[in-house]
């Protein structure tokens, strides 16, 4: 880890993540107030003692709505990313390990959802399933399969005929075990940092749809939906629309920092 935490963008990402981390675990137990609760009466106020970042058009606590902002992004994006990268790499070790005719028809279907614009595949998923939390998640993780599929598949093909998976075919070591015990280990620290790459678009696309009203509905404390909110009231609140675009910034800024990290010290990926 002391040789990740010298490579100054790991450092400078994480250093970032974990004061957003620090909020989101705050978040859970405790907001300074109600992230639903009005307040006409305070409403657009600038930040103050009793409101740190202030109120919205609606009088509720900025500070409390951007915590549990930073949780949905972050649970949204863990949760799309963990799913594209378990069915993206089951995708792709078979198809690069096995190969043939299974590999054409594979690389074909990931080749046609990659020939879509990642938040336009994410609309035309919503715009047939319907908006919410759960189709917003389902969306965002059809998303990250293909990129995680790509990496595995490659690392697969490249170390299908090792010496030291030779050597284990000769062993009698069964395809799943060689694939997932042997292989997979190997290519892990390509997949970590395509991990924490998607894990910023996935933030992002997130924020995006949920501006556009796709994603999550008000009164959700979303980052993307504070935003779209915050619009109208740019030059009355200008902090009110500084407060979720820096954070939005932040969390993209933070994993884009440790996967570009990662790369670096893994010699640049596949």
């Amino acid at each position: 880890m002391g040789r990740y935490f010298r490579n100054t963008n790991f450092l400078i990402g994480s250093i970032i993540l974990s004061l957003m981390l620090i909020l989101l675990i705050v978040s859970f137990f405790h907001t300074p107030y109600d992230v639903t609760a009005m307040d006409l009466a305070h409403k657009l106020e600038k930040p103050s003692a009793e409101h740190l970042l202030g109120t919205d058009q609606f009088g509720r606590d900025i500070m409390s709505r951007m915590m549990k902002g930073i949780e949905v992004s972050i649970l949204i994006g863990f949760t799309a990313v963990l799913s594209g990268f378990v069915f993206g790499l089951l995708i792709g070790s078979f198809s690069g390990y096995f190969g043939g005719r299974l590999d054409e028809i594979v690389m074909k279907l990931i080749d046609t959802l990659m020939a879509f614009p990642g938040v336009l595949l994410a609309m035309m998923l919503i715009a047939v399933f319907g908006n919410g939390l759960l189709n917003t998640i389902i969306a965002l993780s059809v998303m990250a399969v293909p990129r995680f599929a790509r990496i595995a598949r490659s690392g697969y093909m490249e170390l299908r005929d090792s010496d030291f998976v030779k050597a284990e075919r000769i062993r009698g070591a069964g395809c799943l075990r060689i694939m997932y015990l042997h292989i997979l280990p190997n290519i892990m620290s390509e997949l970590i940092a395509t991990a924490s790459l998607s894990f910023a678009s996935a933030i992002m696309s997130e924020s995006g749809l949920s501006y556009l009203g796709l994603g999550m509905q008000p009164p959700s404390p979303s980052l993307g939906i504070m935003l779209s909110e915050a619009q109208d009231y740019m030059l009355r609140a200008p902090w009110y629309v500084l407060i979720p675009t820096v954070t939005i910034a932040l969390l993209v800024i933070a994993f884009n920092l440790i996967g570009d990290g990662l790369q670096e010290m893994n010699g640049g990926g596949r």
